[in-house]
C-alpha cells in the first residue's frame, strides 16, 4: 500500500488533522492526493495520477492543509503557451500575499501587495520576469515566521529571486486572488500550466530549503565577477537598467531586503544605495564605513528634502568619515539640467537632468548643476578615493540615476514640478550611469 494511500486512508477513516497530512506527506509530491472538487476555486483544472494542468484566467487552487508558523513549498511547473503569469498564494501569520512570475506580461517577478505595492514596483520587484514555455521550472519558497517578523525567500531553478524581510502586517492580498481558507496555500494562474510536483514543508528554527541570498564572494564569483549589491532595505525603489548595464560590463546583481552587516558586504564589491528613505541604523552605518575603509565602493544617489530626509536616513553620517557631506535643498531650477565633465569618470562631457535637489561636497566634483544661463554651478556628483582601494560616488539629485531625460528635452521648459508636462533636458544618462559603475568596480584606477 502506497504512503499516499494510506495516508488519505487514516484521513478518511480516523478523521486525522491536517497536522497530520504536514507531517506524513512532508517532501512527498502532494498532486496524486488533491480532490479537485475540494481544492479548486477557479479556472479549469484536471489532475492525473501525478500532473495537474490548468487553463485560462484568474483560475485559483487551494492545497489541502492548513499553515502555520514557517513552512517551504516546492513546486514543478512548465507554462505551456503564452506570457501570462503564476503565481502562488502564501499565508504569512495572519496575512496573505501572492508571489507572482511574468506579471504583466513577463514585466517582472515579484511578491503584491507590500504596504499596497504591486508586485511590479516594490522591493521585492526583479526585472525582467520572463519566463520559457515549455521549459521545467522548479521554484522553492520558504517562508519564516517569527513573532511580529517575517521573511519571504524563493529560488527559481536555483538562483535567487529575493529575501524580503518586514513586518507581515505590511503584506496583503487583491480580492481576486483571494482564497475561502486563509491559512491555506494556493495556486494563481492566468496561464496554461502544466505542475509535476507539489512538496510542502513545515520547518522548524534551523531547518532551511533555500541558502542564504547572497552566496560567499568565493565562490559565487569564481571567475573574479564583480558583484554589485542593490539595497531595497531603506525605502529605494527598484533598479533602473542593471540589468543592461550587468550584461555590458559582466558584473552581477544582487537585490537584497535584509539589514546590511560586515558580513553581508565582505560579500560583493559595489554597494549601490539609489534614493534612501530610511534610517540607517548605527550598525549598518558603522558597516558601511568599514566595507569602504576595506576596499569596497559605495554608490549613494539621493534628490531633495521632501522625498529622502538626511535627518531621517542619516547617510551624511555616513559620508563623513570620508570628508563629504550632501548638502540642504538647492534653489529650485526647474529643468536647469547638469552637466559631467570629461576627466577620471567620464569618457567625455555628459548631459544630464537635474530639476531640483542638492549638492555634495568634499571630495572631487565632477558633476554640476547648470545655472539660469546654462554654466556649471553647484557640484551635484563628487568622487572619493580611500587607502586601501575603497571609492565613493554621492551623486545630490535622483534623475541621473533613474536614467530619465531624452535627446528631445529643452532646459527650462516645462511646469514647474510636473513630470508628466515636462520633457527632460539631458540626453546622456545612461552613458553617465556606465562611466560612473565602470569606475566604481574597476581596479587601482
Amino acid at each position: 500500500m502506497s504512503v499516499c494511500f494510506r495516508t488519505l486512508l487514516s484521513l478518511l477513516l480516523f478523521g486525522f488533522t491536517t497536522s497530520t497530512l504536514v507531517a506524513q506527506t512532508a517532501g512527498q509530491n502532494l498532486i496524486p492526493m488533491l480532490d479537485l472538487k475540494l481544492a479548486q476555486i477557479s479556472g479549469n483544472w484536471t489532475k492525473t495520477d501525478r500532473q495537474l494542468t490548468v487553463s485560462g484566467k484568474n483560475a485559483r487552487l487551494m492545497l489541502p492543509m492548513n499553515v502555520a508558523g514557517s513552512y517551504s513549498v516546492t513546486i514543478e511547473f512548465t507554462r505551456k503557451s503564452g506570457d501570462q503569469s503564476i503565481g502562488v498564494i502564501l499565508p504569512v501569520g495572519s496575512r496573505q500575499c501572492l508571489l507572482n512570475l511574468s506579471l504583466f506580461q513577463g514585466e517582472a517577478h515579484g511578491i503584491g501587495l507590500i504596504d499596497g505595492k504591486l508586485a511590479r514596483n516594490n522591493q521585492t520587484t526583479r526585472k525582467p520576469g520572463t519566463l520559457k514555455n515549455n521549459h521545467p521550472y522548479r521554484l522553492i519558497i520558504e517562508v519564516d515566521l517569527n513573532q511580529n517578523k517575517a521573511s519571504i525567500a524563493a529560488e527559481l531553478d536555483g538562483r535567487p529571486l529575493f529575501n524580503w524581510q518586514g513586518n507581515p502586517e505590511s503584506l496583503s492580498l487583491h480580492e481576486v486572488w483571494k482564497l475561502p481558507q486563509t491559512d491555506r496555500v494556493g495556486l494563481y494562474t492566468n496561464a496554461d500550466v502544466t505542475f509535476h510536483s507539489l512538496q510542502f514543508t513545515r520547518l522548524s528554527p534551523n531547518m532551511r530549503m533555500i541558502k542564504p541570498a547572497v552566496a560567499k564572494k568565493e565562490a559565487q564569483n569564481a571567475a573574479n565577477t564583480p558583484v554589485l549589491l542593490y539595497d531595497l532595505m531603506h525605502g529605494e525603489r527598484p533598479a533602473v537598467g542593471l540589468d543592461e548595464m550587468s550584461k555590458k560590463q559582466k558584473f552581477l546583481v544582487q537585490n537584497s531586503s535584509q539589514s546590511l552587516t560586515e558580513d553581508l558586504l565582505k560579500q560583493v564589491d559595489l554597494l549601490y544605495l539609489r534614493g534612501p528613505a530610511k534610517a540607517f541604523s548605527k550598525d549598518e552605518q558603522q558597516a558601511i564605513i568599514q566595507f569602504v575603509q576595506n576596499g569596497g565602493a559605495l554608490l549613494l544617489v539621493m534628490d531633495e528634502e521632501r522625498r529622502m530626509s538626511l535627518a531621517q536616513t542619516q547617510v551624511n553620517q555616513i559620508l563623513a568619515p570620508f570628508g563629504m557631506k550632501l548638502t540642504d535643498d538647492l534653489p529650485y531650477l526647474h529643468n536647469c539640467g547638469a552637466m559631467a565633465k570629461a576627466g577620471l569618470i567620464n569618457a567625455s562631457d555628459r548631459e544630464l537632468p537635474y530639476s531640483g535637489g542638492r549638492a555634495v561636497t568634499g571630495g572631487t566634483s565632477f558633476a554640476f548643476q547648470l545655472d539660469q544661463a546654462g554654466k556649471p554651478a553647484e557640484a551635484f556628483a563628487a568622487y572619493q578615493q580611500v587607502k586601501e582601494g575603497g571609492k565613493i560616488i554621492v551623486l545630490a539629485e535622483g534623475m541621473a540615476a533613474g536614467l530619465m531625460g531624452t535627446q528631445e528635452g529643452i532646459r527650462l521648459s516645462g511646469v514647474s514640478r510636473n513630470p508628466a508636462r515636462t520633457t527632460y533636458w539631458g540626453k546622456d544618462s545612461v552613458l553617465f550611469m556606465n562611466d560612473v559603475i565602470t569606475w566604481l568596480l574597476s581596479k587601482n584606477k
